[in-house]
């Protein structure tokens, strides 16, 4: 038997609350049609929100994950039109968890050639190692706030690291309840802001006044004396310093195109990448002469990699030479440069060379945030066929040097 109350009024719902049974359920609906299919069980130990209707075509009753009085009516009732919404959804049938959603968004992407496997797993692995709880949840009974204390207990014991975890991880869960019909619970949640790190050289400069920011002559000394002991590592750094391109992209290189990698090609001086970390696809960046020359002193490898090491990818980075480089600055050596810096250095070096923000982003391979509307495409690719000999020329006074990259 249902009573029927008003479960818009706090007091009779608390009264109706109160009485517990000793065993079974008492079940009250709503004494008007405000609230179809919305009932208030009251068992032995809560007052639990139930759905009881026709879902799929059949009669079922579907507990909401929802007590009062942490639950209104009204909030428990926006929970059954999730409900009704999710299972009259065309993906709904094969979807029962979140981690359905997130193999269908992957299979949707890569069917689509928009997502490489190595990414798949990469974050089906975070996904399974800092939210598993969620992933194996019923996309209806996760919330905003369930997310928000997942999110927010993230700890990779890496520092900033922890941060991108957290966007990563946000921004994986909205992909898949974005395949689902319904509000997206991860709409509302936040994570930290990128945390950009200001350049080891500014750190340094603001602790010892006898340095200047704008005097990278000292951080230049340490890409050329990585340059002479290994000729392959230094000269990725003097890609990276000069162009402000990811040392991702940069590191895996090659001398001819394959499709999937980035290539050379000196005769035009550009670098072409199929697709960026940034998400760009089929990008050519312009390069100064000085670039082209350090890239023609190493041409005459054997490796159709331009940067070959003894890695697991078959070229530097990912600890392969791209440690923090040190010089002497006073008694002692300390740290001057990291390979993330060359992307700070590369955007002051286009502010003075009075070059907008959509003319870097071009060439640094970024995403930009002016849009990419006809006019402004063609100027960008116009004017930044240019920007780099004009970049280099900053970079010259900066570092004291115009630099020859003759091998002897």
């Amino acid at each position: 038997m249902t009573t029927a109350i008003n479960l818009d009024s706090v007091p009779k719902v608390r009264n109706a609350a109160k009485n517990k049974p000793d065993k079974g359920t008492i079940w009250y609906s709503h004494d008007g049609d405000k609230y179809p299919c919305l009932y208030l069980g009251v068992g032995k130990r809560a007052a639990s929100w139930y759905f009881k209707g026709r879902l799929n075509g059949r009669s079922q009753q579907k507990a909401l994950k929802a007590t009062f009085p942490e639950t209104t009516a009204a909030q428990a009732f926006e929970k059954i039109a999730t409900l009704t919404e999710y299972h009259t959804g065309v993906a709904s049938s094969d979807i029962r968890t979140v981690r359905d959603a997130w193999e269908h968004h992957c299979t949707t992407r890569q069917s689509e050639g928009k997502m490489s496997d190595r990414h798949r797993n990469d974050m089906t692995t975070k996904l399974d190692r800092w939210v598993p709880e969620i992933m194996d949840a019923s996309p209806t009974d996760v919330s905003t706030i369930m997310i928000q204390s997942a999110v927010n207990a993230i700890d990779t014991g890496r520092g900033d690291n922890s941060a991108a975890t957290k966007r990563h991880v946000r921004v994986a869960l909205s992909s898949a309840f974005k395949r689902l019909p319904g509000k997206n619970p991860v709409e509302n949640v936040t994570v930290p802001d990128a945390n950009e790190q200001p350049p080891i050289w500014y750190d340094l400069c603001d602790d010892n006044r006898d340095l200047e920011r704008e005097d990278l002559s000292t951080v230049w000394g340490a890409i050329w004396e990585k340059r002479q002991q290994n000729v392959i590592m230094g000269t990725a750094w003097v890609v990276m310093f000069f162009t402000g391109i990811r040392s991702e992209n940069v590191c895996s290189l090659r001398w001819e195109r394959d499709g999937r990698h980035g290539f050379v090609d000196l005769q035009r001086r550009e670098l072409v990448f199929p697709k960026l970390k940034s998400g760009i696809r089929n990008h050519v960046i312009p390069i100064g002469a000085s670039v082209a020359e350090a890239l023609q002193a190493i041409r005459l490898t054997d490796s159709d990699w331009v940067f070959p090491a003894s890695s697991a990818t078959g070229y530097v980075g990912g600890g392969h030479g791209l440690d923090t480089l040190k010089a002497k600055i006073g008694e002692k050596r300390v740290p001057v440069i990291r390979a993330k810096d060359t992307r700070k250095f590369f955007q002051e070096a286009c502010n003075e060379a009075l070059l907008g923000d959509h003319i870097m982003h071009y060439l640094r391979g970024d995403k930009s945030s002016s849009g990419d509307g006809k006019m402004l495409s063609k100027y960008t690719t116009r004017v930044g066929k240019s920007a780099p000999d004009m970049i280099e020329t900053v970079f010259f006074e900066r570092i004291k040097v115009e630099p020859a990259f003759d091998i002897e």
